[in-house]
């Protein structure tokens, strides 16, 4: 994706995310949109590469400010770089709330498909969910793009961090109640 909003996340990302965050949010995208791609869901690609690109800004030690739940952190940053680009109020909005609401587990049946794509995405990556639905040679084809590079040793210490900062989040319930840490760790990738 190479038009001005995308390019300028990509910049953002690259800034302030480890190289495995990175290479998350670029595998994100390829997930949610070969998702999309097969439920027959037309999206906005931009909308859907910025808002995968920037979904887990909370999450770095540059936009974490100790109280906010980082996807919501993360959205409203997103919003704030978006505004200052003088992107549509309608595309911000929508990026704002693929971001916000990704970790809700209604989130993949929501009608606007950038929305879902984001879950969508960041679900297979995260945790392996639907990796079956997807061919095995697209993941094996995207992890060689964009490996891992320990991503669980970096989003696992991250997730619970998130917790021990923020007890009411809904990172911090995900752990308590879904033992979210030992899913990731599950997920069915080495590293």
């Amino acid at each position: 994706m190479d038009s001005p909003l995308a390019t300028a996340a990509d910049a953002l990302l690259a800034k302030v995310s480890p190289p495995a965050l990175v290479n998350h949010c670029k595998r994100t995208y390829a997930f949610g949109t070969a998702l999309l791609n097969q439920a027959g869901r037309g999206f906005d690609a931009e909308a859907l590469y910025v808002a995968a690109m920037l979904h887990d800004l909370g999450l770095t030690d540059a936009y974490e400010d100790g109280v906010t739940p980082f996807e919501v952190r993360g959205a409203d940053i997103a919003a704030a770089q978006l505004l200052d680009m003088g992107a549509d109020p309608d595309f911000i909005a929508l990026v704002h709330d693929a971001i916000a609401l990704h970790l809700e587990m209604n989130a993949p049946k929501d009608p606007r498909p950038e929305v879902a794509g984001v879950s969508l995405g960041a679900a297979v990556d995260v945790l392996g969910l639907r990796i079956d639905k997807l061919p095995a040679s697209f993941v094996a084809q995207t992890l060689e793009t964009f490996p891992r590079l320990g991503f669980k040793d970096l989003l696992i210490p991250a997730i619970e961090r998130q917790a021990r900062l923020k007890p009411d989040s809904l990172v911090a319930r995900h752990l308590d109640e879904f033992a979210f840490a030992q899913l990731v760790a599950a997920a069915p990738f080495a590293d």
